[in-house]
């Protein structure tokens, strides 16, 4: 039962009923329409022109132009051909054969032309030629009967004939179709088994239709599997990592508050406050991957929200670093509209600005820039720092979660290195990106985030 269900017997089945049943309607409107077969139309085409030729060659030139004639006949068209007087005895007293003489005895019972079509083909054809009655009977042996498309074997052999080979037709192009989907369906198979490198284009290559795009939609589903499970497996080493330092030094100042000194508190409070810091950050990714905002899409103004950003990171850089001071300028125009979660585009935007102003050289400045997109699309916001700057190899790697590059832009309140990897993912949320370059005039890094209206 199984296999009578399963795709390749469903297609099969039909393929082979349509041709089938095609091939019974051609031969119903055949009979119906009067048509006749191809070597019927032959013969009473070429039976008359044969005959009256034969006569005139008889008539004209005696037994002799007769003979050339008819051997001719024999030898360029295989056509046993003979020429019978009233009495239907040959003129040249050459013999008959059985089939020949079934179509004399036909002729003379039907009083006129008559035609054979089967394993031998012949036709009788009586005429009158200047008084004189003559009847030319011709055989031919068709080669395996394909011009009419009688064979010389029963109905029912012959249909049973016409079935096998629609079958086989049938088997090489239900093959055709249902290899790439069993491939496909063994790929599915081997990766739900988890092996994330299953790919099956290969098997269905070289093809070039809808089931090799299935492929193909396959393999890229596989890759991007493959890659998220690795992305995952880094994600979980790289918290275990950020995780193992805070509590380690935790373990420490514990043990040493233990023996009474408290000079160790603010260590801890810094270990636990970066610690909540990158849970919350970790939470917030692990939320924009699974769950996407579409609730909390409202006008939101990026101008007025940068500047509200610039006036906070200033304040607390100034708190934190009373002897170096650190500014934050904003260049906006009144209004810069985009639709979105007011509280993400904040938090993304509070990431670049916040690790600009970590990075920027003491008795310097934070420029952020607000502008429209041309057309009036979304907005875009450029922040550049006076940092030390990034080597140009590991830009493209910066955005990734807990990319650090180290000796350079690594800090001691770095964020657990997930502050750029949310301001991606919300600007991609909102239909923007984020692109980081390393100023060329002079040292300093420029992320430009996009949002798109």
């Amino acid at each position: 039962m199984r296999l009578l269900s399963s795709l390749y017997a469903k297609i099969f089945g039909w393929f082979w009923l349509t041709l089938i049943v095609g091939g019974l309607l051609v031969f119903l409107l055949t009979v119906f329409t009067g048509a006749q077969p191809l070597g019927r139309r032959w013969m009473r085409l070429t039976q008359g022109l044969y005959a009256h030729s034969a006569v005139d060659f008889y008539e004209t030139g005696g037994d002799a132009a007769l003979a050339r004639y008819l051997d001719t006949l024999r030898d360029s068209s295989a056509l046993d051909a003979h020429l019978l007087d009233e009495q239907h005895h040959d003129v040249l007293n050459r013999p008959l054969t059985p089939t020949l003489r079934w179509l004399i005895a036909a002729s003379e019972w039907e009083h006129g032309p008559v035609f054979h079509l089967g394993r031998i083909w012949g036709a009788a054809t009586p005429l009158e030629y200047n008084g004189h009655h003559f009847l030319f009977v011709m055989q031919a042996h068709p080669m395996q009967g394909f011009i009419d498309g009688t064979v010389a074997f029963p109905v029912l052999t012959r249909t049973l004939l016409a079935v096998l080979i629609a079958a086989g037709f049938c088997v090489i192009l239900t093959r055709h179709i249902v290899e790439p989907v069993r491939a496909i369906q063994a790929g599915a198979l081997r990766l739900a088994g988890g092996d994330l490198r299953t790919r099956v284009m290969p098997a269905v290559a070289p093809r070039n239709d809808e089931l090799a795009d299935t492929a193909r939609a396959f393999d890229q589903m596989a890759e991007r599997m493959e890659l998220l499970i690795e992305k995952r497996q880094e994600l979980l080493a790289d918290i275990s990592h950020e995780l193992r330092s805070p509590l380690t030094r935790m373990s420490v100042s514990l043990e040493l508050l233990r023996r009474g000194a408290t000079d160790v508190l603010p260590q801890m409070e810094a270990d636990v406050e970066r610690m909540n810091e990158m849970i919350g950050h970790i939470l917030l990714l692990t939320r924009l991957d699974l769950q996407p905002p579409r609730a909390h899409l409202a006008e939101v103004d990026l101008a007025a929200m940068v500047e509200s950003i610039a006036r906070d990171a200033t304040f607390e850089a100034q708190r934190e670093a009373n002897r170096e001071p650190k500014l934050v300028t904003v260049r906006a125009p009144q209004r810069c509209l985009v639709r979105g979660d007011a509280g993400l585009l904040r938090s993304a935007i509070e990431n670049v600005v916040r690790n600009a102003l970590r990075h920027t050289a003491p008795h310097t400045t934070v420029e952020i820039a607000v502008g429209r997109l041309v057309g009036g699309s979304g907005c875009e916001i450029v922040v550049t720092d006076q940092g030390p700057g990034v080597p140009e190899e590991v830009l493209p790697f910066l955005c990734d979660p807990f990319y650090r590059v180290s000796q350079v832009r690594e800090h001691e309140h770095a964020g657990g290195g997930l502050g750029l990897s949310i301001s991606r993912r919300v600007a991609e949320l909102h239909g923007g990106s984020i692109t980081l370059a390393n100023r060329s005039n002079t040292t300093g890094l420029t992320v430009r985030i996009r949002f798109a209206y």
